[in-house]
């Protein structure tokens, strides 16, 4: 072996707990960072989806009122009581 990766192999022997704590500690960043970008797209979909119902909802749920006008009923009802 060269000089330079004996050197090397010593640093990190001294050093072991170090480099693994720090190994630790990316890993743990890693995960972290997934979940967030995770949850922010499942969130970005939930909204749209959402908002994409709620319209549709809206431009569905137009209501039609028809003017029933009750006077022949009320004239037929007074015929029968005069009767």
């Amino acid at each position: 072996m060269s000089q330079v990766k004996v050197e090397q192999k010593k640093h990190d022997k001294l050093h072991r707990k170090s480099l693994v704590r720090k190994k630790k500690i990316e890993y743990i960043f890693s995960i972290a960072c997934v979940c967030i970008i995770g949850v922010a797209i499942l969130s970005w979909i939930g909204f749209s989806v959402y908002t994409k119902v709620q319209d549709a909802a809206a431009e569905n749920a137009t209501y039609e009122y028809y003017d029933i006008s009750t006077s022949a009923i009320q004239d037929y009802l007074s015929s029968l009581t005069e009767e």
